[in-house]
């Protein structure tokens, strides 16, 4: 039997979270990136809270097969930059990039956890509470993409794709009453 409106209305406590109120914040480990990441916060204007898969172990038993769960496998981080005319974020990407290999030498960091850096996102609610942070732990950039360029695009502001790899992510619960702690959840 289908749910009546008020019925469904009601579960979505507090109206339900928007994905267009979220911020990004990047932190290289390293201090040889040129520049910085302060204008992240507003020219990243679309990414996207990455997947979690278990991996199933499958194994034979008496003629079926048996899944076990395995490994965890985080999804890449996917962000889209708005691009300014001094480049604000797209130079200290590539000095990121350039510091882990070398365009011209093909060095890198001597001490390969330079070349992390860690990258949050918080998601608000309407009042501007900080509902839930996402710390991606030992990030880098992995790719930043093209930026197009075309006589057709003209009242059109330019943008870039980043995919950021990383080890594994926390989840913390903000400072909202919102959110409760995972305990109150399980």
């Amino acid at each position: 039997m289908a749910t009546d409106i008020s019925t469904f209305k009601s579960a979505l406590t507090y109206g339900g979270a928007r994905p267009s109120l979220f911020e990004i914040t990047v932190t290289p480990r390293s201090t040889d990136v040129s520049g910085n990441f302060n204008d992240i916060k507003t020219q990243c204007t679309v990414s996207a809270i990455p997947p979690l898969t278990v991996t199933p172990i499958e194994r034979q038993y008496f003629g079926r097969t048996v899944k076990i769960p395995g490994d965890m496998v985080f999804g890449d981080l996917s962000t889209t930059i708005i691009n300014t005319e001094n480049f604000s974020v797209r130079k200290p990407l590539e000095s990121w990039m350039n510091n882990i290999n070398n365009t011209g030498s093909n060095y890198g960091y001597s001490d390969s956890s330079s070349g992390y850096g860690t990258v949050r996102i918080t998601q608000y609610g309407k009042d501007g509470d900080e509902l839930m942070m996402w710390t991606f732990v030992d990030c880098w950039p992995q790719t930043v993409s093209e930026i197009s360029l075309s006589y057709d695009t003209a009242s059109d502001i330019e943008q870039f794709d980043v995919t950021w790899s990383y080890n594994y992510y926390v989840q913390d619960p903000g400072r909202s009453s919102k959110v409760g702690s995972w305990s109150e959840q399980n």
